[in-house]
């Protein structure tokens, strides 16, 4: 939070408030009107990923792939372009993986921010345009529990943090054979894997296991406490089969 300060937490706050209101309105919202709120967030979300990478902030009509396939190796950015697949009714390992994992990258954001923000100021819209993907990425999870759509499940648990280390594993060989061939240097990966970004949490790890991808392996400890964690506190909330149209 030192990298923002005030502004920082004025974003917290109108961020929590706005999820809070956001939540309990879903839940008087009619089936119909849901689906239209799940829809926007996913797509809104994933639109910014495009906006802010592939297209540098610009609405000029080019997408730039070579950037954008670059910042999907970075976890959060992949995660959220992933958040259409949790409209999908039958797959449900899309929205326990965003339920528990997106949910919980995206929101950790919120209370560490990467360092580069610092010298920018709180309207630059590369700020704008990542907090508010950070807000859909945790809203839509929240909001489809509100609904009574969706909830953490236990046995879901190892599946999701598999998926998590599927996740890493991929991203460190894929960067670290980039890296090999010379088509990208450590400081251009974009990825965790390689760089921590100025993240405290990461940069914390990073000193703890000052090794490329191994220093993630805690984070995947912490993430099986949360999930379990998260899983219990819904433990006896009802929910019905997620459908476009009631049965």
């Amino acid at each position: 939070m030192e990298a923002l300060g005030v502004v920082h937490l004025a974003y917290l706050g109108c961020t929590a408030l706005a999820l809070a209101l956001g939540m309990f309105v879903v839940s008087k919202l009619p089936a119909w009107a849901q689906n239209v709120l799940f829809v926007a967030c996913a797509l809104g979300c994933s639109g910014g990923i495009f906006f802010r990478y592939g297209m540098g902030l610009k609405w000029t009509g080019e997408i730039s792939w070579d950037i954008l396939a670059m910042e999907l190796m970075q976890v959060c950015n992949f995660n959220f372009l992933l958040l259409p697949l949790m409209l999908v009714p039958k797959f449900e390992l899309a929205r326990q993986y965003s339920c528990m994992f997106s949910m919980f990258g995206a929101f950790t954001t919120f209370l560490s921010p990467s360092s580069s923000w610092a010298g920018l100021a709180w309207s630059d819209p590369v700020i704008l345009n990542s907090w508010l993907n950070h807000t859909f990425a945790v809203a839509l999870p929240l909001f489809m529990i509100a609904a009574r759509r969706l909830k953490p499940q236990k046995k879901y648990i190892l599946p999701v943090l598999g998926c998590v280390f599927a996740y890493f594993t991929a991203v460190a060989g894929i960067s670290y054979l980039l890296i090999q061939k010379g088509m990208i240097t450590v400081e251009e990966s974009f990825s965790f894997i390689f760089t921590t970004d100025g993240i405290p949490v990461f940069d914390f790890f990073y000193k703890l296991i000052p090794y490329p991808y191994f220093y993630l392996y805690p984070v995947l400890l912490i993430l099986l406490v949360f999930f379990a964690l998260l899983c219990a506190c819904f433990a006896g909330y009802r929910v019905r089969p997620f459908r476009y149209r009631e049965q």
